[in-house]
C-alpha cells in the first residue's frame, strides 16, 4: 500500500503511476481479448449478446490505448509485455440452443466480479495519481472506474 509520501521518495515521481498504468492497461488487454471471444462464441446463439460483447471489447480497446498515451506522457514505454489469458472454453457446439443461456449466465457472472474488480483498482490508482499531483491521470482513472462500474451494472440488468 503506497503512503502519502510513495511518490516523493521516488527519484522520479510518475515511475510508480506508470507503473501502475501499465499493470492496469495489461487487464483491459484482457478484458478485449475476453470480450472479442465472447462476441464470437455467442454471435450465433445469441447475437443481441454478442453484439453487446463486441460494444464492450471496443470501450475496453480505448481504455487500453489511453493508459498506453498516459504511461508514453508519464515518461514510461507503453510496449505490451504480458500475455491474453481467456477465462475458459466455451463449447456451444453440441446444442447451441439449450447451452448458450447458461453459458451467458456464467460469463456475465465472471464478467460482473471482473467488472468490479477493475472499478475498485482504478479507484485506487485515482487517489494515487491525485496524491502524486497528476490530477489529468487522477481524472482518467476515475472515468475508467465509472466505466467498469457502469459496465457492470449493465450486465447484471442482463442476469435478471
Amino acid at each position: 500500500m503506497m503512503n502519502e509520501n510513495y511518490c516523493r521518495k521516488q527519484s522520479h515521481k510518475n515511475i510508480p503511476l506508470a507503473c501502475e498504468a501499465a499493470r492496469a492497461r495489461a487487464g483491459e488487454l484482457n478484458s478485449v481479448s475476453e470480450y472479442l471471444y465472447l462476441s464470437i462464441m455467442f454471435a450465433d446463439a445469441l447475437p443481441e449478446l454478442s453484439e453487446y460483447f463486441e460494444k464492450l471489447a471496443m470501450e475496453e480497446m480505448h481504455h487500453h490505448r489511453a493508459l498506453g498515451e498516459l504511461i508514453l506522457r508519464l515518461g514510461g514505454d507503453p510496449a505490451e509485455r504480458s500475455s491474453v489469458r481467456n477465462s475458459g472454453r466455451i463449447n456451444l457446439c453440441e446444442d447451441c440452443d439449450s447451452r448458450a443461456p447458461v453459458a451467458a449466465t456464467r460469463a456475465l457472472k465472471n464478467n460482473i466480479i471482473e467488472e468490479r474488480r477493475s472499478a475498485e483498482n482504478y479507484r485506487r490508482l485515482a487517489a494515487i495519481a491525485e496524491r502524486c499531483g497528476d490530477l489529468s491521470a487522477a481524472s482518467l482513472f476515475s472515468k475508467f472506474a465509472a466505466d467498469e462500474t457502469k459496465h457492470a451494472k449493465e450486465q447484471e440488468g442482463m442476469l435478471s
